[in-house]
């Protein structure tokens, strides 16, 4: 889905997140089949995974909601951060979603600490960004 703006290798990273997003759903199906996982658990991890893609695509649609800036006031930088920001949650999510998946279907154990460090890597995007959406609104508020 081309969007305004977007550089042909954020199209083809954009891609690469839906094409992740399915194959994280055909995985779960699969996983599902295979080790005769409960028909609830599989519904609820591909509902999860198909409401925060969907989410996050809307916040990269509609930045000014993610600080609760008015569309007059996220514009420029602050916008070109905030969708910056959106989007690289939203692939750190699916890959890593992607990646426990196959894990699953291989049947390897997840180490419980992965799931603490993809939040962490989550939360330092966050911030890295925030802290630059945060100095520039500063620095246009004493001009």
């Amino acid at each position: 889905m081309k969007r305004d703006g977007m550089t042909m290798l954020e199209q083809m990273l954009e891609a690469v997140g839906i094409v992740s997003a399915v194959l994280c759903a055909g995985l779960q199906i699969y996983y599902g089949v295979v080790y005769a996982a409960p028909v609830l658990n599989l519904v609820m991890n591909v509902a999860v995974l198909i409401l925060v893609y969907a989410g996050l695509t809307l916040l990269a649609l509609y930045p000014e909601r993610v600080n609760g800036l008015s569309a007059e006031v996220c514009t420029g930088r602050i916008r070109k951060y905030t969708v910056q920001m959106v989007r690289l949650i939203k692939r750190i999510f699916v890959l890593s979603v992607l990646f426990t998946s196959v894990c699953d279907v291989m049947g390897i154990e997840m180490n419980k600490g992965y799931s603490l460090i993809v939040v962490i890597l989550i939360v330092a995007v966050t911030a890295f960004y925030e802290y630059r959406i945060i100095k520039i609104l500063r620095n246009n508020r004493g001009k």
